[in-house]
């Protein structure tokens, strides 16, 4: 099965890193309105532990996991995602059940020259782990290419 980049790592820390902001500015937001409300103190405490177990859990530690753990493989008649480290999760996607494949960028993936690869089928929209740009232009078109030689009954 095929890694994903090593930049992955630095585009998830850097995405976490925008929406703790997020968080940081609701925490900041609880705790004035816990001081002019006269709110007990362990309310501080809390957002504060709070953010600080987001940081440390989904800005250092989840990014380098999800990259040891998180493959995905395109085969003739399926593609597969496996992910996962205590429960381990393996999704394939007939190739025939794809109805398209949707590739987009953002400013943070951008700057990592990395792209998210989304697999749309009649029931779900299946979104990849983030791939280099080339190769997920290259992977977009190997599955429509298979898709439109995919000839089905239905």
């Amino acid at each position: 099965m095929n890694e994903i980049h090593k930049h992955a790592v630095h585009y998830l820390r850097e995405r976490h890193f925008w929406r703790f902001l997020l968080w940081a500015a609701v925490a900041i937001g609880v705790s004035a309105a816990a001081v002019y409300f006269e709110l007990p103190d362990w309310i501080y405490w809390a957002a504060t532990g709070i953010l600080i177990l987001s940081f440390v859990a989904g800005g250092l530690i989840r990014p380098s996991v999800y990259y040891r753990v998180t493959r995905y493989e395109l085969k003739e008649e399926v593609l597969i995602v496996r992910t996962g480290f205590f429960r381990i999760s393996t999704k394939m996607i007939p190739i025939r059940r794809i109805q398209g494949a949707v590739l987009s960028t953002g400013p943070v993936s951008r700057r990592y020259n990395l792209a998210n690869l989304t697999v749309k089928t009649a029931s779900t929209v299946f979104l990849l782990p983030p791939l280099k740009m080339k190769e997920a232009q290259t992977l977009k078109l190997e599955i429509i290419d298979m898709v439109k030689g995919e000839h089905t009954d239905v």
